[in-house]
């Protein structure tokens, strides 16, 4: 019994292990890196394209490909240690000079490294071929791809150990109703580290949750507003963002009532109207608009089977036909007449939210300052 329930703790322990080893594979692979240089007065222009090319070559030879996300980046840095112009002649431009790469979290403005290129050198008559010429020993190496494996790990290591603390932080801040704030900072979690990720994926639809909350008053009087302006779908829009177990639920529950009632009866009457004058095809466009949970949902049952009572068997055949052809428009308009709203739209809700922050974080031009003087 002993040896079975050992055997059974061992292969339990290489499962957990195998597990854990492949959720870090994935998440190593999920990470990517822009590129981009720092320029000075020597390397500029073509020069800097042909870095900046070589770094790319060199990302992709290392199966990683450029990333046109803001996010991580390899950041050259050059540096002249000897600038010399020949007096033969022609004359010649002589450079030795260095190119450090610095492995940056630029969202963070974090820095998780770098590596050198030492004692690059070239000589040419024209200036900047001189510097390519240099460039030139720009090349791959075991060592940078030994860096490029470390900074990886470095940036899964960071955001596993400081998920609890950037967790942490983003409650302080909607605790103070900085509620825009903390879903910034949740959404600002990679999805380089799984676990992280999805506690910031469940944590941040709470956060939106309580900024719900915090705004419930604020939506009822704007929907009572809207009411009072005849403006029914705009109130609904504004009603679905009220969910069961929010302080104003109750008060919202009852201008929802208010809301479908109106539909009900506005498409009823238009049913009726249409069945009058023997439009069958929009008498049955306004009976499919009324609210399945409104006060007179069974009076548009029954008027609908008394219209389909009422018309030949090539009206009904015509109807049925389009029926289907109005599905579609009509799926649209009973939408917008819904007040149904589950977790993912929740969710999906604040991440539009937190997607609006970010975006107003991408700066075309980066600023490396946070490297320090180099």
């Amino acid at each position: 019994m002993i040896r079975i329930l050992f055997t059974f703790l061992i292969i339990f322990s290489f499962n957990l292990s195998s597990s854990q080893e492949a959720e870090t594979l994935d998440d190593l692979a999920r990470i990517s890196f822009f590129t981009d240089v720092v320029p000075n007065e020597a390397i500029e222009g073509s020069a800097k394209s042909n870095l900046i090319k070589k770094l790319d070559k060199i990302l992709l030879r290392e199966s990683l490909g450029s990333s046109t996300n803001d996010r991580f980046g390899l950041v050259a840095v050059p540096s002249i240690n000897t600038y010399e112009k020949t007096s033969g002649t022609p004359p010649k431009y002589f450079f030795d000079m260095d190119v450090n790469i610095y492995a940056v979290d630029y969202l963070e403005k974090r820095q998780f490294g770098f590596f050198g290129f030492e004692g690059l050198k070239g000589i040419n008559a024209n200036k900047q071929r001189a510097v390519i010429a240099a460039l030139r020993e720009f090349k791959p190496s075991a060592r940078f791809s030994q860096f490029l494996d470390e900074t990886k790990n470095k940036i899964i290591q960071y955001y596993n150990t400081n998920c609890e603390f950037i967790l942490k932080e983003s409650e302080t801040l909607a605790s103070n109703d900085q509620f825009d704030e903390a879903m910034f900072t949740l959404s600002s979690i990679p999805n380089v580290s799984t676990n992280c990720f999805d506690l910031g994926q469940e944590q941040l639809a709470k956060i939106y949750q309580q900024k719900l909350e915090r705004e419930c008053q604020g939506i009822v009087s704007e929907a009572k507003s809207l009411i009072a302006g005849e403006s029914w779908k705009e109130a609904a829009s504004v009603l679905q963002g009220v969910l069961p177990g929010i302080s104003c639920y109750d008060e919202a529950s009852a201008l929802i009532t208010k809301i479908e009632n109106h539909w009900c009866n506005v498409n009823l009457g238009k049913a009726q109207s249409f069945r009058a004058a023997r439009n069958f095809d929009e008498a049955a466009r306004a009976l499919s608009l009324v609210p399945l949970s409104s006060s007179c949902a069974d009076s548009a049952t029954k008027l609908s089977q008394e219209i389909y009572a009422e018309m030949s068997q090539l009206e009904q055949r015509d109807w049925d036909l389009k029926i289907k052809m109005y599905e579609d428009d009509l799926q649209m308009q009973r939408d917008e007449m819904t007040f149904e709203l589950d977790r993912q739209k929740i969710l999906s809700n604040a991440q539009i939210e937190s997607a609006k922050a970010l975006s107003k974080m991408k700066i075309e031009v980066k600023n490396y300052e946070f490297l320090g003087n180099r």
